[in-house]
């Protein structure tokens, strides 16, 4: 697909997909064909599934902040 026909299945802006290919951590995968960036749709949806967003009450905050105050306090 390219940007327009992503943009239209997606409902964002062209920019926001240009952002998200041009992310340093995990980028939306896509391909430079002359002057066409393509985005295959499986790979799309793939990375899409991907970022999906957790229900607060299923991130365990104690658990992340243990593991934090572990590394800083340099205790294993």
């Amino acid at each position: 697909m390219d940007l327009a026909a992503l943009r239209r299945y997606i409902a964002v802006s062209e920019r926001t997909l240009r952002e998200w290919i041009h992310r340093p951590v995990n980028p939306l995968p896509a391909v430079r064909v002359e002057t066409k960036i393509l985005v295959r749709k499986s790979s799309f949806d793939a990375w899409l599934e991907a970022h999906q967003v957790r229900p607060v009450d299923s991130v365990d905050v104690n658990g992340i902040a243990g593991e934090i105050l572990m590394e800083l306090t340099g205790r294993n």
